[in-house]
């Protein structure tokens, strides 16, 4: 899967799927695994209305970091944007 083709499954998948969902989607289709900036580079393709330092300050997420943001959080800080 190309990345135009791994955003337009992230549009299309964030109608119906939590920030934290579509970042498991995005996982089991990279072979490098999921990274901080994986997340930021394709969720910023795929939902770009969502700020830049949103998505920064989401690497925080105890999924992509050691950071102390947990899914929930993760995912209310991301999900007006995605809907």
């Amino acid at each position: 899967m190309n990345d135009d083709e791994l955003v337009a499954l992230l549009r299309a998948s964030g109608r119906d799927t939590s920030p934290s969902g579509l970042a498991e989607i995005l996982a089991d289709r990279l072979d490098g695994g999921l990274t901080q900036s994986a997340v930021v580079f394709y969720f910023k393709r795929a939902f770009p209305g969502t700020p830049l330092r949103v998505l920064l300050e989401a690497g925080a997420w105890r999924r992509l970091s050691d950071g102390e943001l947990s899914t929930e959080e993760f995912d209310g800080m991301l999900a007006r944007w995605f809907r």
